[in-house]
């Protein structure tokens, strides 16, 4: 396997854009760039050391960016209980978990649709605490309105998370409220909570496709991305993504679903 040495990776980053002080929230596929030297933690202490994020002092002031990672798992849908220090994400790939390892990693609370952070803006996304975790005032609305840029470590554009923030400002009509209730830790006590989810219609089962989005964003000279090894290493910002995914879906609400039903 190819190996990514952390001198590479740097120069790619800052050649798409990162700066000192951004805020970045990652989606990554870590084997689609190689072989990393020294580690998966190579890359985290690549990222903190362009974006400028203190690893090893928990001030806000010790650091000038963020790094957001989401830290999914399905489980409190299925009457698993919840704990934001210990339950793990499922399915969103090593370097998020590592980050929600990272002792100073803050974690928002919602049960289904938690991100992780570290940096000067993770205390406030870690307190954003909403019924659904796309809802007004949440951390993905603040990630957006604190203009974060998104990185794609390997990732496809189709692993951003922030679609499910535009489809709910919009109103998809292939999905809905779902209600969740389960326990959840809250400090150091367990409380029965509820939370909710725009679940898709499972009788439709749309199937998304956001290359479209990707490509208007690059038509526009919005999207920025790189070649590494095996895959690619991609940028935008998550204001840019956002408005292209709503004026998609308010031109034709269907505009991105694959399997589109024969009556829309």
């Amino acid at each position: 396997m190819k190996k990514l040495s952390d001198s590479w990776l740097a120069e790619i980053v800052r050649s798409l854009g990162l700066q000192h002080g951004d805020g970045v929230l990652v989606h990554s596929a870590l084997h689609f760039l190689g072989k990393p030297e020294g580690g998966v933690q190579m890359i985290l202490r690549v990222l903190a050391e362009v974006l400028g994020i203190s690893l090893d002092n928990a001030s806000p002031t010790a650091s000038a960016g963020t790094l957001a990672v989401p830290t999914f798992n399905f489980a409190f849908a299925r009457g698993e209980p919840f704990d934001r220090q210990t339950t793990p994400s499922v399915g969103m790939g090593v370097f998020s978990e590592l980050v929600r390892q990272h002792p100073l990693a803050q974690r928002t609370p919602h049960p289904l649709q938690s991100v992780a952070a570290l940096g000067r803006h993770a205390a406030d996304l870690a307190s954003r605490h909403t019924l659904g975790a796309f809802d007004p005032g949440s951390a993905f609305a603040r990630m957006v309105e604190l203009d974060f840029k998104i990185l794609l470590l390997g990732a496809d554009v189709q692993a951003i998370s922030l679609l499910h923030y535009a489809e709910q400002r919009v109103g998809v009509p292939y999905r809905y409220w779902k209600e969740f209730r389960g326990r959840v830790r809250m400090g150091e006590a367990w409380e029965e909570r509820a939370y909710r989810m725009y679940v898709r219609d499972l009788e439709i089962d749309p199937k998304i496709d956001l290359h479209p989005v990707q490509a208007r964003l690059a038509e526009r000279g919005k999207w920025h991305s790189q070649p590494l090894n095996y895959g690619f290493v991609s940028v935008c910002r998550a204001q840019e993504f956002v408005e292209a995914v709503e004026q998609f879906l308010r031109e034709d609400p269907w505009s991105l679903v694959t399997n589109r039903p024969e009556s829309e």
